[in-house]
């Protein structure tokens, strides 16, 4: 009985974690899906791999034409100590996610940027570099 019960509470916990998620980022895309479709209405995030604000990496996002709402800027911790204790204090590297809402059908494009150390600083602006998303809102 005790080994249900421990069954039936990870599982509760699990599909909580992934209910979460989904409400937080919506569908997840990487830099290895590059043209996304979406409907009206539906939560997505853009993933990239970000090694930590501490050491200097920076994203920014910008998103032509009005198919698509900005929902925020979540950096998640690869490793589960960081997620743990505060990882704005210096925490790893590991994921930052562009959210957006599908407001309105058509096509638009979202160019997240990076920076290291600063977009204007000589020394790192050859790791400077961008990825654009083409979404299409249905």
């Amino acid at each position: 009985m005790l080994v249900v019960v421990v069954v039936v509470l990870g599982g509760l916990g699990w599909g909580g974690i992934a209910l979460y998620r989904h409400q937080v980022y919506g569908a997840v895309f990487t830099e290895s899906q590059l043209s996304v479709a979406v409907d009206r209405g539906d939560r997505f995030s853009l993933a990239v791999p970000d090694r930590g604000g501490s050491i200097g990496d920076s994203w920014t996002a910008q998103a032509a034409g009005d198919q698509v709402t900005a929902q925020g800027k979540r950096t998640r911790a690869a490793a589960l100590v960081d997620r743990v204790r505060d990882p704005l204090l210096g925490g790893g590297g590991g994921t930052t996610f562009f959210s957006y809402d599908a407001a309105a059908a058509g096509t638009t494009s979202i160019t997240l940027s990076y920076c290291f150390q600063g977009c204007d600083n000589p020394a790192t602006k050859g790791q400077a570099r961008t990825v654009t998303w083409n979404v299409t809102v249905r």
